[in-house]
């Protein structure tokens, strides 16, 4: 299953992860300067964990995907599963926007307003979605579910405690 979504937004989201990276370097290197213990050295390190989710969040986490029934919606903070032949209209001149029976009205955040680029993507995944919906035969057991999320993916946990040791011990080896 392909996850498809707008390449500006990664591109800046993978360009401001990036900077915020080289940021934290230098921050780390300068008050590395000014104190002693490795333990105040990560202190400069909480803000930009933030930011690093924050920019994964609204930029790299919100996708779609087509599956063998269903079409999935990855937004920020809701999952939505939804079976072809339950979308009766698409809408939305620059962002996408599903009209489906029973449900109303769901946003698609991954394929959401751009002057340039969105608009022939966005296309794109409509035409797809109509072809889709009119080749669909309802199945037992496939109807739409909507799961509601914070966000956090199990692999943030495991993932930010190895950085903080890995930064902490590469810090306090040059203090």
């Amino acid at each position: 299953m392909a996850r498809i979504r707008r390449i500006p937004k990664v591109v800046w989201a993978i360009a401001g992860q990036a900077g915020l990276v080289a940021l934290q370097v230098v921050l780390l290197q300068e008050h590395a300067a000014v104190s002693g213990s490795w333990l105040t050295r990560l202190i400069p390190l909480a803000p930009t964990l933030f930011a690093q989710y924050m920019i994964w969040r609204l930029f790299l986490n919100p996708y779609v995907s087509f599956g063998q029934d269903r079409f999935r919606v990855n937004n920020l903070f809701t999952h939505y599963l939804v079976p072809y032949h339950s979308i009766t209209a698409l809408e939305g001149r620059t962002a996408l926007t599903l009209v489906v029976s029973g449900y109303g009205r769901l946003p698609v955040a991954a394929l959401d307003a751009a002057p340039l680029t969105g608009k022939a993507k966005r296309d794109a995944v409509a035409q797809e979605l109509l072809r889709r919906r009119d080749a669909a035969v309802p199945r037992a057991g496939h109807g739409f579910e909507k799961r509601s999320t914070i966000g956090l993916p199990e692999w943030l946990g495991p993932v930010t405690s190895l950085a903080l040791l890995l930064v902490g011990s590469f810090a306090s080896s040059f203090g």
